[in-house]
C-alpha cells in the first residue's frame, strides 16, 4: 500500500460529514478510526495493514494537513520521504525547518530544528523537503555516524548525490558543534557499499581504528570464475593466505526486515565461499546484531589480524 495514497481525515472534515467529536472519539475507541495526529484520522483496517514506515508517512501527511502553515520537513524525517535507510528507528516526531527569527518550538507532533541559513525546499507529493544534499549533512552534522553514513553511502550509491555537493555544503557551515562528526560523516561515504550493513561495518572499522577494508572486490575462483565479495584485507602480517573476505550477511537483512534467500542461493553461497577458502582465503561473515553491537564486532576483529591504523 502506498502511504501517499491514503485518505488522511481532519476532524473538521469528519465533522463535515456529520461525524462530530465525540463520535470521533467513539470510533476511535472502537478501532474503527486510528488518530494518527492531533486532529487527523485514518481508517483502521488501513492503518493496519501499514509497515512502520507507512505508517510514519501517514503521520507526517497527518500532521502537513493540519498545519495552519506550511512546513518544511527536515533532517531524518525527509530521509524518510526521499527514501533513504534509516538505521536505528523511524523518527517518533516530524523533523520541520524553522528558519524565523522567533518562535520554532517542538511540539508533540513536530521536531523543530531552527536555523538562519536560507532553504529552498523541494516538493515531494503532499510535502516541501530540504533539499537532499541539505538533508543529508543535517542528519550528519545531529546524528552519530550509524545513522548517517548508510544514508549518504545509499545516496552516492543511486547517484542521487555528488559527494563534492554534500562538502559543498557543510562548508556551509564550518563552526557547527556536529562539523567534526559531519566531516568524517563525508569522508566514509561511498557508492562501493551495498547494504546499509556494509556501511556499518565501514563505520565500526573507523571507529575501533582498524585498517578499512577494498569493497565490492572480484576475486578469481578455481573453476575459472570470478566472485564478488563484499569486503577484502589482502596479505594481513602474520597470516599465510592471500587475505581476509568479510561478507556481510545483513544483505538479506535490512534491520528487522528480512529477505530470505533462496535454497539455490545458499548454495551458490556455499559453493563460492568453499572455493576461496581451499584458495587459503579467511572468513568472517558477521550478522546484523553483530555489527549493530560495538563490543562484540570489536571481539571478532580481534580474532583477526587485520591492523589498527592507530
Amino acid at each position: 500500500m502506498d502511504p501517499s495514497d491514503l485518505v488522511i481525515a481532519t476532524s473538521r472534515q469528519l465533522a463535515r460529514r456529520g461525524v462530530d467529536r465525540n463520535a470521533q472519539s467513539r470510533l476511535t475507541r472502537r478501532g474503527v478510526l486510528v488518530r494518527v495526529a492531533p486532529g487527523a484520522y485514518l481508517e483502521g483496517d488501513v492503518w493496519q495493514a501499514l509497515d512502520a514506515r507507512g505508517r510514519f508517512v501517514a503521520r507526517a501527511r497527518a500532521v502537513v494537513a493540519t498545519r495552519p502553515r506550511e512546513l518544511v520537513v527536515s533532517h531524518r524525517s525527509a530521509a524518510v520521504l526521499f527514501g533513504l535507510p534509516v538505521v536505528g528507528g523511524l523518527p517518533d516526531r516530524l523533523d520541520a525547518l524553522r528558519t524565523e527569527v522567533s518562535g520554532g518550538r517542538s511540539e508533540a507532533s513536530i521536531r523543530a530544528h531552527r536555523s538562519t541559513l536560507p532553504c529552498d525546499p523541494v516538493p515531494i507529493g503532499d510535502f516541501w523537503l530540504t533539499p537532499l544534499a541539505r538533508t543529508l549533512v543535517d542528519v550528519a552534522l545531529a546524528h552519530s555516524l550509524i545513522v548517517s553514513v548508510p544514508m549518504i553511502d545509499h545516496a552516492l550509491l543511486h547517484g542521487m548525490v555528488e559527494l563534492d555537493e554534500l562538502s559543498d555544503e557543510l562548508e556551509r557551515r564550518p563552526r557547527h558543534p556536529g562539523a567534526r562528526r559531519a566531516r568524517s560523516a563525508l569522508g566514509l561515504g561511498t557508492p562501493l557499499s551495498q547494504s546499509p550493513l556494509e556501511s556499518l561495518v565501514q563505520v565500526r572499522c573507523f571507529e575501533g581504528g582498524w585498517r578499512r577494508p577494498e569493497q565490492q572486490v572480484r576475486l578469481r575462483l578455481l573453476t575459472g570464475r570470478r566472485a564478488e565479495v563484499d569486503c577484502l584485507w589482502r596479505e594481513l602480517p602474520g597470516s599465510t593466505g592471500p587475505g581476509l573476505v568479510l561478507e556481510a550477511d545483513g544483505r538479506y537483512k535490512y534491520g528487522p526486515e528480512a529477505e530470505l534467500m533462496t535454497g539455490d542461493e545458499h548454495w551458490d553461497e556455499k559453493v563460492r565461499e568453499d572455493d576461496l577458502r581451499e584458495q587459503g582465503y579467511d572468513f568472517r561473515r558477521p550478522t546484523w546484531d553483530r555489527v549493530w553491537n560495538r563490543a562484540a564486532f570489536e571481539a571478532m576483529m580481534r580474532g583477526t589480524t587485520v591492523p589498527r591504523d592507530w
